[in-house]
């Protein structure tokens, strides 16, 4: 495999990490690290997390190593919305989707948030987690049929939803922006960046967590090899690399099937008593929109306003300060359109992350070189599912079978995905399309 090229960076202010309460917790110092492992996981977002977890009870007496090149919580685990879905995201449309395969992705996902939620509190984690469900809301009256579809559809799959009409709905959210949502109960809203950096923290004491420790290159071999930035080289029995859209730089053999696109997010202030009176007695939220191009909001339990959206696309699975500072506009049209008696509150952070897709929506899920496994979402739920390939990718090294492992492994196989420029000419395209389609969702 190759050099590594390129490697993550924050940009702009991250938001959910700035307000994160461990933001400050001490991992492993890098000075701690031996030259052997018999696991080394790469990337410390959701999915690394819960492989090393995996694999400390798979392997009780394995020395387990977990990197990452930014501080935990930093990564694209913790720039998304903060939702943990349950349900199949199916949004626009009419979903004529197989339901055995959407059935087994409400297990799967359903199995990974409640061992996340059993570790949490086991370990009485003190993090932003909250039972709140999420609501699907439309304000055009065209996208409504996407709501019924999504609803009949959860029905049929024996999954529960309620439909919220504008005027309880406005009671609700504290906006009347909107003329209906689908509200469904399962969803977990957590401050992601706190989340996975509480998870890692209360990681077995075979584990050794290290951030800012970022990997220059994986050798595949019987003892495949990490060689890192700073001139150290770790041997492993099994290397897991959980790097999201980045699995490209490495140069393994499904590069360039995986792509990323750039979306934007925004917290206000703290919201002051006077400027809480829309929302007296109303529990924090979550919103996504009836369009999939549309505006993602929360009402933080920090009594925050978030709202996300502004899709670019990744050529180099990174973005720039140029393309946070152009999004602020449409961030700012967004939060005024929703709540214009809080026009005066300004943007505390802004900034920009990665979802990571492919063009059929599967995900990369197995050995990727001799003794190098991977595992990156697909479809853009980050949460759920990268935490759900890092759980069964540790039961795979370990030769754990299950139902579940061998569903993933026969059903995640990225599809080919046109060069480049041809790749990044013809996303932008599409995406500028879903934007003037998304037209007040936005």
């Amino acid at each position: 495999m190759k050099e590594v090229s390129r490697f993550p960076a924050p940009v702009g202010d991250l938001g959910w990490f700035s307000t994160a309460a461990n933001k400050e917790h001490v991992f492993s110092d890098p000075a701690a690290l031996a030259t052997d492992y018999d696991f080394v996981v790469v990337g410390a977002g959701f999915g690394g997390v819960n492989a090393a977890f995996r694999l400390a009870e798979n392997r009780p007496d394995a020395s387990i190593a977990l990197l990452d090149a930014l501080p935990v919580g930093m990564g694209d685990s913790g720039r998304n919305a903060g939702f943990m879905i349950d349900v199949p995201h199916v949004t626009v449309g009419d979903p004529k989707a197989d339901l055995e395969h959407h059935k087994w992705r409400c297990r799967l996902n359903t199995i990974v948030i409640n061992r996340m939620r059993e570790i949490k509190n086991r370990h009485n984690l003190q993090v932003d987690w909250r039972e709140s469900g999420k609501h699907l809301a439309a304000r055009e009256k065209r996208f409504l049929p996407n709501l019924d579809n999504l609803a009949r559809f959860l029905d049929t799959i024996g999954k529960d939803s309620r439909t919220f009409e504008r005027a309880e709905l406005a009671e609700t959210l504290g906006t009347d922006y909107y003329v209906r949502s689908l509200f469904t109960p399962g969803t977990v809203l957590i401050n992601p960046a706190e989340v996975v950096r509480g998870l890692a923290s209360a990681l077995p004491r075979n584990v050794q967590v290290f951030e800012r420790t970022p990997v220059l290159q994986v050798l595949e071999g019987a003892t495949p090899s990490v060689r890192l930035v700073n001139g150290k080289t770790l041997r492993a029995g099994k290397v897991i690399l959980t790097v999201s859209a980045f699995i490209n730089h490495f140069g393994i053999p499904q590069s360039g099937r995986l792509y990323g696109v750039n979306s934007f997010g925004a917290f206000t202030r703290e919201l002051n008593d006077k400027e809480l009176a829309n929302f007296r007695n109303i529990e924090p939220w979550g919103c996504t929109a009836a369009h999939a191009a549309g505006t993602t909001v929360r009402y933080t339990a920090s009594k925050r306003i978030f709202v996300r959206n502004g899709f670019s696309f990744s050529t180099h699975q990174c973005t720039t300060p140029e393309r946070v500072h152009d999004a602020r506009g449409k961030l700012r049209r967004a939060f005024v359109a929703r709540f214009p008696s809080l026009e005066h509150v300004n943007f505390e952070y802004v900034y920009g992350g990665m979802i990571p897709l492919t063009l059929n929506t599967q995900s990369l899920f197995g050995e990727v070189a001799r003794n190098v496994f991977a595992g990156t979402v697909g479809d853009g739920l980050g949460l759920t599912r990268s935490s759900m390939l890092g759980l069964y990718l540790a039961d795979m090294v370990c030769g754990i079978d299950s139902e579940e492992l061998r569903y993933l492994s026969s059903t995640n196989a990225p599809s080919w995905c046109p060069p480049e420029p041809f790749r990044t000419i013809g996303a932008n395209v599409r995406l500028a399309w879903d934007e003037y389609q998304a037209g007040g969702e936005i």
